[in-house]
């Protein structure tokens, strides 16, 4: 992840990055923009090896900032429809777009 970030800036790519990390002093979460930090949860497997809590807590967060990008930037059911072109999302999409046409 960091040699595609370093590739990144040396290709002249200005984004914003944002990580979300069990350790936000690692070199990734002092690279990024903005860093969230899990708090590093234990993972419920037993074995203490396979992720699974930090997982769930990375997804929620990735669900909860682009819920909240989405409603910023008023993405429309439109633009969703342009990205999910076939298949049961892409159905739905053009449906729900069509509907509020």
């Amino acid at each position: 992840i960091i040699a595609l970030y370093e590739l990144a800036k040396r290709l002249g790519y200005s984004m914003k990055t944002i990580v979300i990390t069990g350790n936000p002093d690692s070199e990734l979460g002092h690279l990024a923009d903005i860093t969230i930090s899990t708090g590093h949860p234990d993972e419920v497997c037993p074995l203490g090896l396979t992720p699974t809590t930090s997982t769930t807590v990375m997804t929620v967060i990735g669900d909860a900032l682009v819920v909240l990008l989405m409603k910023k930037i008023a993405f429309t059911a439109s633009e969703y429809a342009k990205r999910h072109h076939g298949g049961y999302l892409g159905v739905k999409s053009r449906n729900a777009a069509q509907n509020k046409s």
